[in-house]
């Protein structure tokens, strides 16, 4: 996984604090998540710019589970 610097010192302070640390860390990171999740589509930081590419299945005909016929 390919992390920026600011998101690698995140987790590396993260990992230094004492477990009551930690605990209000993520208490609050779960308060910020549920205060934002209701947010509308068009206040999403989301990029207006980008779109999700589909990847197309690949057919593999080998891959058919066919039965085996054996004399």
């Amino acid at each position: 996984m390919d992390l920026k610097v600011a998101e690698q010192t995140l987790l590396s302070e993260f990992r230094r604090l004492d477990p009551d640390g930690k605990a209000e860390l993520l208490d609050y990171a779960s308060f910020l998540v549920k205060k934002y999740q209701g947010r509308s589509s068009e206040e999403t930081s989301a990029p207006a710019n980008q779109c999700r590419i589909d990847t197309p299945v690949e057919k593999r005909p080998e891959a058919v589970k066919e039965p085996i016929f054996t004399e």
